[in-house]
Formats: C-alpha cells, sequence, structure tokens
C-alpha cells in the first residue's frame, strides 16, 4: 500500500478482526488517556428516564388530588370530568413509562456490556421479553431474565392503572335540601252550603258543586295549584303542611267473629261492609257535637270446614282544622298519606288489617262545628262540612255484602249493592286451601278502612283548595259576611323544604388506593433498571451507530466532542458528529446470494464532490467461503475513470485488500 496523501476526508473501520494489530494499538492509545475530571457528572445522567419516572409520579399524584377535590362535588360544576382528566393523566404516564423503561433498558444493556457478557445475553437484554423473546430471555442469562421479568411486570402494573383509575370516580343522584316559603290559596272551614241543602229526610241535596270535587276524586284527578311564583314548585319536589279544612278520626278494632259459609244460619251475614252513621255525642260540658261513626268489616281469613273470621273497626270522625302533609312538584299538589295515616297496620297470613288507626299528635289543630251539621237542623239549611263528607262517604264508598249457601251446589256466593266489594275480593289461587278450595267458600276481603279514611282526606282537601280559591264565597249563595270570614280563606303562606335531585361524582378510595400501589410498585421497577447508571460515567441509549462504534463498526480515531478523550467519550452525540454526511446502503439476502457481486458503498464527506468512494468485492457462494474487500480512497476534488479502476490526472489512490473467511 503506497500513499502521498497526509490527510482523509473520513475514515472507514475494520472489524476488529480484520486488523488486530491495529485495534490492539488503538485500544492502547485510548486506555493511556487519563479521565477528564473536569467533565460533569450532568453530562452522562439519564435526565430523560428520571424525569420520566418523576412524570408517572406526579400523575400518580395528580390523579388523586382529583379524585380528592372531585368527590362530592356536582357534576355541572366541572367542564371537564374527571374521568376525562384521568384518562389524560394515564396516557401521559403510559408514554413516561415507555421512555422510562427504554432508558432502564439502555442502562442495564451497557452496565452488563462493560463488564463482558454474550451477545446473546445483550439482545435479550435489548429485547426485554417481548413476545416470545420472554421465553428466550429466560435461557439467556440472569441479567436477561431479569430486565425480561421487570419489563413484563411493568407493562402489565402500568397498564392496569388506567382502568382502576376509572373505575375509581363515578355519579350517582343525591337530594338536595333548601328551605322554601310557598303559598296556597285554601280555606280553614268549609262554609255551609258548599254541599247543598238539608231535605225533609235529613239529608243533603248535593249540589253541582260538591259534585265536581266527588267527582275529580273518583277519576283520580290531578290537584294543581296556581301558575305563579311561589305557588309552584320548579326544578325540584317541595314538602310541607298547610292548614286547611279537614276531619280528625279514631279508630279501633272490635272483637273478631267468625262464622260458617257452609250453613244457610248465617245467610244474610255481612262479610264485607263499609257503613257509616251520622250521628252526634256529647260533651262534658253538655254540648252537642255531630260526628261520623265509620264501621268496616271484612272476611280476612278461612280456617278449616270453611270458617270466616271477621275482623272489624271502628272509627269516630268529626270536623276540624287540621295540617295537611303535601308535596308540590311543579304545579301539582299531591298528599303525603304515610304521614297523614300512621303505619300501625300489621300483617297476618292472609291479608292486612289495622291494629290502630287515628289521626297522629299534632295533625289537628283546632276542632269546629257548623250549624249546618246540627241533627235539628231544619229542612232547607245549609248543609255543613260533616254532612256533606258524610254524604260522600255513604253514596260513594257504602257497601254491605252478605253471604248466601245453596246446599244443592255446597257453595256459598256473596251479593251486594256497589262495585266496591268486588275491588277489595281476593281472587289469587294461593289465598285459599285445599280445605277451604275458591269453589265452595272462596270469599276473603283486603281490609278496607285505609283506602275509606285516604278518599276521605282526598275529598276533603280538594274541597278546601275549591273554597279557598273563592275566598270563601260559595257561588250562587249570599252568605253571612262573618261566615266568609270565619271561614279563613284565602292565599296562605306555609314552610317547604325543597329537595332537588343533583348528579355529583363520588370517589371510591379503594381503587384509588390501588391504583397508587401499582404506580408505586411501576415505579419501583423503573429505577431498578436504572439505578447504577453513574458506574457507565457516559450518557447512553441504543442507537445503532453507539452500538456499532462499540463493537467496533465506526471509529473516530479517538476523537470525542473536539479531541476529548476519556470520561465521557463515545456519546452518540460525539458519534452522530462523527459521521455526519455518511451515507450507507447495506446488501440485501439476493446479493449475498448471487456469486461475484459488486456494491458500492458511498462515503459524502459535505464538500459535495463525491467524498471518498469504497468499493466492495463478494466472491464465493453460500456457506463456507472467502470475501474480498477492496478500499478506494479519493480525496476530494480527485478525478477517476469512468469505472473507477484507477486514479487519473496524476492524483493518489489508497488501496487496500482484505481477504477473510466467513460464513455466508
Amino acid at each position: 500500500m503506497s500513499s502521498t496523501q497526509t490527510s482523509r476526508p473520513s475514515s472507514i473501520a475494520m472489524p476488529a478482526s480484520s486488523n488486530p494489530h491495529m485495534d490492539q494499538k488503538h485500544n492502547q492509545e485510548q486506555d493511556s488517556q487519563p479521565p477528564n475530571d473536569d467533565d460533569p457528572w450532568i453530562r452522562w445522567t439519564p435526565w430523560l428516564g428520571i424525569t420520566s419516572i418523576l412524570t408517572i409520579f406526579l400523575c400518580a399524584a395528580a390523579s388523586g388530588a382529583i379524585l380528592g377535590v372531585s368527590h362530592e362535588d356536582l357534576v355541572e360544576d366541572w367542564k371537564i370530568k374527571p374521568a376525562v382528566l384521568l384518562a389524560i393523566l394515564s396516557a401521559t404516564s403510559n408514554i413516561a413509562f415507555s421512555t422510562a423503561l427504554a432508558t432502564g433498558v439502555a442502562v442495564r444493556f451497557w452496565l452488563h456490556a462493560t463488564q463482558g457478557a454474550l451477545l446473546t445475553q445483550l439482545h435479550y437484554i435489548w429485547d426485554h421479553g417481548r413476545g416470545i423473546g420472554f421465553i428466550h430471555a429466560f435461557r439467556a442469562g440472569s441479567e436477561a431474565r431479569r430486565v425480561a421479568i421487570i419489563a413484563t411486570l411493568g407493562y402489565i402494573v402500568q397498564f392496569s392503572t388506567g382502568p382502576i383509575l376509572q373505575r375509581a370516580t363515578y355519579q350517582v343522584a343525591q337530594d338536595h335540601l333548601q328551605q322554601h316559603t310557598m303559598y296556597l290559596d285554601i280555606s280553614s272551614r268549609i262554609p255551609d252550603g258548599h254541599f247543598g241543602v238539608i231535605d225533609v229526610n235529613g239529608r243533603v241535596v248535593a249540589g253541582r258543586r260538591a259534585m265536581s270535587q266527588a267527582r275529580d276524586w273518583y277519576r283520580n284527578a290531578t290537584i294543581t295549584t296556581k301558575l305563579e311564583a311561589g305557588y309552584t314548585c320548579p326544578s325540584g319536589v317541595c314538602t310541607g303542611e298547610v292548614e286547611a279544612a279537614g276531619f280528625i278520626h279514631t279508630c279501633t278494632r272490635l272483637p273478631d267473629r267468625e262464622i260458617p259459609l257452609l250453613d244457610n244460619s248465617t245467610d244474610g251475614e255481612s262479610v264485607f261492609l263499609i257503613y257509616p252513621i251520622w250521628t252526634e255525642t256529647v260533651t262534658e260540658d253538655g254540648r252537642k257535637v255531630p260526628q261520623i261513626n265509620l264501621t268496616t268489616t271484612h272476611s280476612s281469613s278461612l280456617s278449616e270446614g270453611c270458617m270466616s273470621l271477621l275482623k272489624s273497626t271502628h272509627c269516630t270522625i268529626t270536623s276540624a282544622t287540621i295540617l295537611y302533609p303535601i308535596q308540590v312538584e311543579n304545579s301539582t299538589i299531591s298528599l303525603r298519606y304515610s304521614d297523614l295515616l300512621p303505619s300501625s297496620s300489621q300483617a297476618s297470613s292472609n291479608t292486612t288489617h289495622i291494629t290502630s288507626l287515628s289521626t297522629p299528635p299534632g295533625r289537628e289543630i283546632r276542632p269546629y262545628t257548623s250549624p249546618g251539621d246540627s241533627l235539628t237542623a231544619e229542612p232547607g239549611t245549609l248543609g255543613g262540612p260533616l254532612i256533606g263528607l258524610f254524604n260522600f262517604l255513604d253514596g260513594w264508598l257504602g257497601e254491605n255484602s252478605t253471604k248466601t249457601y245453596t246446599p244443592v251446589v255446597n257453595k256459598t256466593l256473596y251479593s251486594s249493592e256497589g262495585c266496591i266489594s268486588d275491588t277489595f275480593f281476593r281472587t289469587d289461587p294461593w289465598d285459599y286451601t285445599a280445605n277451604n278450595p275458591f269453589s265452595q267458600c272462596g270469599l276473603l276481603w283486603d281490609d278496607p278502612t285505609s283506602y275509606v279514611l285516604r278518599a276521605m282526606y282526598d275529598f276533603m282537601f280538594r274541597v278546601a283548595l275549591k273554597t279557598g280559591s273563592q275566598g270563601g264565597v260559595v257561588e250562587g249563595l249570599d252568605l253571612d259576611p262573618q261566615q266568609v270570614a270565619n271561614s279563613g280563606s284565602g292565599r296562605k303562606e306555609f314552610p317547604v323544604v325543597k329537595i332537588t335531585s343533583e348528579l355529583i361524582f363520588r370517589s371510591d378510595e379503594r381503587y384509588l388506593i390501588a391504583s397508587l400501589i401499582a404506580t408505586g410498585i411501576c415505579l419501583g421497577l423503573m429505577g431498578s433498571l436504572i439505578w447504577g447508571w453513574w458506574r457507565l460515567e457516559k450518557k447512553v441509549t441504543l442507537s445503532p451507530l453507539e452500538t456499532a462504534r462499540a463493537f467496533g463498526d465506526l471509529d473516530n480515531d479517538g476523537r470525542d466532542d473536539g479531541g476529548r478523550k476519556g470520561r465521557g467519550r463515545g456519546t452518540i452525540e460525539d458519534i452522530l458528529e462523527a459521521v455526519k454526511g455518511v451515507e450507507i446502503k447495506v446488501p440485501g439476502q439476493r446479493d449475498r446470494d448471487r456469486e461475484g457481486v459488486t456494491q458500492v458503498v458511498r462515503l459524502n464527506d459535505g464538500t459535495g464532490d463525491g467524498g471518498v468512494a469504497k468499493r466492495v468485492g463478494l466472491f464465493g457462494r453460500k456457506g463456507m467461503g472467502e470475501s474480498t474487500i477492496e478500499l478506494t480512497c479519493r480525496p476530494p476534488g480527485a478525478g477517476h475513470s469512468g469505472d473507477n479502476s484507477g486514479v487519473a490526472g496524476g492524483d493518489t489512490e489508497i488501496r487496500q485488500i482484505v481477504t477473510h473467511r466467513h460464513n455466508l
């Protein structure tokens, strides 16, 4: 080899096996360089990996903060929902995890490589257990196995944090309570004459006014109020108590009776009864107080031999101003019967019956009597509220169903005046047994007492609203002004509690804790991979250029960042600077299968005039053979012949031919 050149525009590194003497000399020169203690440690610190681990930690902390702040918060107050923010943080954490894992794998790769390692083990450290490489990593060695396990566990743990965090937040509907004031036009007393006029038989001839409220009750018409501010309850439900005309009741159980159904001796016996009586009672001071005595009876159960058990309830009803528990939603009003009728019923094996049923304490404001309710009222007298209620009860709800036994067919039937008994009749087959078959003595009813009392309260509340909206004046009647004033009609103000249903966020601390534990495990795994990076004393990556340089395929004559040697030598930035402008072409499989193929690798040093040409000739067949590598170097600006076989114009040529055995 001959040369008159003093410098080369680029250097072509040979494999270590092709010129051992040159490599040994190069290593001796490198080892003879003292470490550069002035080079700060910050140069080789893997800041990207450390920052990624810190990012994972911050994402976990931010997720916990979001779950804590959003707990019990209104959904409408969050323009960006916590679930969306958690998804963004989870995605950010995944990106940071990938970066931290890549940095950790690079650190493990180079730490193991500097200690001396098989190429197979270095490969599986780089592969870090991806796909079937996880199985091969177990066979490659302890370090490859450790990296594969840590990376796989890291993937699993990091993947699980996202779904766990999504389960940590959810929405629930919650009642929100607020104090408000509402108004209703309602009467505290019903003026005489609203229900009609007393006839010669002491009964009320009902007018169209009372008929309209009875009709609305029967049709279950919606009770509404004015569509004005203060009268309605928009966007929620308002509950409260309003003073209005009504009645008080006291109910007691009568002794039970048992009668045989398959016997003519009990024919005509009431097996279902709703029976009101108009009467009066005398107080201790001698005053006569009108009242309604209501008796209800029903066949509640059957014993062996078709023996019917009759249960009866007796109630006394008098006029009074009471507090109605109501509920208003928008402009719709409904009564809260659970507060009007105490829950003192108990269930037997076959039916539900009343043990005690009276007006709850605190409901009665004051009792009152009206001249139109007197038993001695003359015909033509304006009827009072209690006799009007009696007229409604007797006309719409009164019922008496009696039994009749027919021996020819050995069967008992019942007959009634109206259809109320049919609505309480029990027809389900499980209410009867083989000893008491439905076909012979199937006469069982539900207790009607609660239903009757509810109907009476509903009716009286409708009447109080009607008279209140008219200011106590009865249409078509010339009432005494004092009586109108005593009715207490007009707008009444009363407090209510407004209940609004609102969506709020709830956080489940169990899932949050699980997510934080998973993140902590992930941080520990990534930290274990990066741990020990300071022993490398340079910043490392797994760039192909960096690994090629380390394995002797690239060289820059020991130059590093301006010629410095020692600590920090050979970083990827240094290599990129050294090979800037280099163009390569790697032979394909087809080229390796053919004999005597020439590939050209052109190295361009950036001068634009062609740079250095490298001619590579491959000779031999597949399998064991010989390769001849011919290197032809031409300085910038030198001329050449068309086939590059020689140097024209007196230019100098540098040529080196290396022949070695190889396995293609």
